[in-house]
């Protein structure tokens, strides 16, 4: 393939013991459904097909399609949809395949939008375990009052718990990239938030100066006046930041403010 494929497409690929070793971490049994996004070559879909799983991959290159109908012709539980997963009818697919996992060796410059996209539904899974950017991984997965903590975060742990399974260097992929991957295990969280609409947009604005107090990091639309309210009758210090809040505490946050509640 190319280079100016392989970068239109944000497309590396794996080595195949890290790939037997990922799919491996998929903890999906014999016959249950699988949904692979941007499965490549087949690197990791070949280890899940051996497991027996029935696997749909999404994959958006018509060549990698090629190479993936060609290599895998004989198996039965193997299908595939060209197509970018970002406009794939990913609520049709649950609705046909009850409790499904999710899975892939994500693309790097789509990763965050395919996983905020995914969460809202990720209740209708059995959970996504895949590989993204170390960065955008530890993003993910951070804790309030850490460095990595920010709206990407807020998001995720809002429906996910989150886990950090293995750090995975550039040596492991061809062409070898710049930065460092990761594997991640996001599985349903039993209490998933019941955000309403607008939430997460609030949740964006807290953090657009994370460097200020809370008081201090929003812009328009919302009044500084209200947000120090809030943040009195809240009990919160007058020093504190976005990355300091739970998502529950957010939404509580946001439901004084914008709801009067």
């Amino acid at each position: 393939m190319d280079r100016a494929r392989r970068r239109k497409f944000g497309q590396n690929f794996l080595d195949v013991p890290t790939a037997i070793a990922i799919a491996g971490d998929l903890p999906a049994s014999e016959g249950e459904a699988v949904l692979e996004i941007g499965p490549g070559h087949g690197a990791l879909t070949e280890h899940l097909l051996n497991r027996g799983v029935e696997l749909t991959a999404v994959e958006i290159d018509e060549q990698c399609v090629a190479v993936l109908n060609e290599k895998f012709a004989d198996r039965k539980n193997f299908h595939i949809e060209n197509i970018d997963f970002l406009k794939f009818d990913l609520q049709k697919f649950l609705d046909e395949h009850e409790k499904p996992w999710v899975t892939g060796n994500l693309p790097y410059n789509v990763s965050t939008a395919i996983i905020a996209g995914l969460m809202p539904r990720l209740h209708l899974t059995k959970g996504f375990m895949g590989m993204v950017q170390l960065e955008v991984a530890e993003r993910i997965c951070a804790s309030p009052c850490s460095s990595n903590y920010g709206s990407l975060s807020v998001l995720v742990s809002a429906f996910a718990d989150t886990q950090i399974l293995r750090k995975i260097g550039p040596e492991h992929f061809t062409p070898k990239p710049n930065v460092d991957s990761a594997t991640m295990l996001l599985t349903p969280r039993a209490n998933a938030l019941q955000a309403p609409e607008g939430f997460f947009d609030f949740v964006r604005a807290a953090f657009t100066q994370k460097r200020k107090t809370l008081a201090n990091s929003f812009g328009r639309p919302y009044d500084k006046k209200k947000i120090q309210e809030a943040i009195e009758l809240l009990d919160y210090p007058t020093t504190v930041r976005a990355e300091e809040l739970s998502p529950e505490q957010f939404l509580e946050f946001y439901r004084v403010i914008v709801q009067g509640a």
